[in-house]
């Protein structure tokens, strides 16, 4: 599948919608229920602002060729990460599970999240030494790992990798404007679908 390569000014906005079917009856009483296995889909307003003619006729073409039906990859704004040797857990003898999580930030007050939507796997390390995957232990997709022997007590836990958030798009409708000479701005509206 094609990847957007175009990166979006500062200033994206996501919109989340979920769809639901909702039977209204006559009491003023209303009945909801979810519309599908995966019902809420993100929506992104994109603009693409002060760009050379070349990249807005590159990006515009892509659209094109897309036709508002078939989907594409779209890296959701500022969500790539790399960390190199962050601490995830301490041994204690006992527990075989731990989650991945990474600085959602660079800089600031530390906030931890899952580190997911990684390219090749997380390289994972015990005390500096690095371990064997579907050897000593197993990763799922959601971060969470486990270790087929717990780690010694005060064993140090480690892990490098890089991710981002990868959606499945399509882009219905977009619109270019002319600013100045060789300045023009490029705004779209990206719709998750269904993987």
């Amino acid at each position: 599948m094609e990847r957007f390569s175009f990166t979006p000014d500062y200033g994206a906005q996501q919109q989340t919608q979920p769809r639901i079917l909702k039977a209204q009856f006559g009491d003023g009483y209303a009945q909801r229920a979810e519309d599908g296995l995966r019902a809420t889909l993100l929506r992104w307003a994109l603009q693409f602002n002060a760009r050379r003619k070349a990249e807005a006729d590159a990006i515009e073409a892509f659209l094109v060729a897309h036709r508002g039906v078939l989907p594409f990859e779209f890296v959701a704004p500022t969500s790539a990460w790399t960390v190199t040797g962050f601490r995830f857990g301490t041994g204690d003898g006992a527990r075989t599970q731990f989650l991945l999580e990474r600085p959602l930030a660079l800089g600031g007050p530390v906030q931890l999240v899952p580190a997911t939507g990684w390219g090749a796997p997380p390289v994972l390390f015990r005390d500096g030494v690095q371990l064997v995957a579907g050897t000593g232990y197993m990763l799922s997709a959601s971060g969470l790992v486990t270790f087929v022997a717990a780690p010694l007590a005060g064993s140090v836990l480690t892990f490098s990798g890089a991710g981002e958030r990868v959606l499945r798009v399509v882009c219905e409708s977009w619109s270019t404007s002319i600013k100045g000479f060789n300045a023009h701005d490029v705004s779209a509206e990206f719709h998750e679908v269904m993987a």
